[in-house]
């Protein structure tokens, strides 16, 4: 495989990570459009190319409550609750690269 190949390879894989992840993961799909709007997902989850190198991040200016989402519930106002979207940031970072890593294997 050239790098030319190589590169094309890496891009198309780490786009389709991100719609992946945007879809499947981005915080909790099971409380999408039942307890959150979805803007998330759909609007603060953002990518960009630099050169080669891809970023994925949230933008705490569209969804400022992002960090509260993937932390434990700790308040008593949960009553002892778990946060059903604990990790997911951790997780859907974990999938990207599985997914990153078996398209460049394939």
């Amino acid at each position: 495989m050239t790098e030319q190949e190589f590169v094309r390879k890496y891009k198309k894989a780490c786009n389709r990570a991100f719609r992946e992840i945007r879809k499947y993961y981005v915080p909790n799909p099971k409380t999408r459009y039942k307890t959150s709007t979805g803007n998330l997902a759909k609007n603060a989850l953002k990518k960009e190319w630099i050169g080669l190198r891809f970023h994925m991040w949230v933008d705490e200016e569209v969804a400022p409550y992002m960090v509260f989402t993937n932390e434990e519930w700790l308040s008593k106002r949960w009553k002892g609750k778990h946060n059903p979207n604990q990790n997911w940031w951790n997780i859907a970072c974990q999938i990207f690269i599985n997914i990153v890593e078996l398209e460049l294997n394939a």
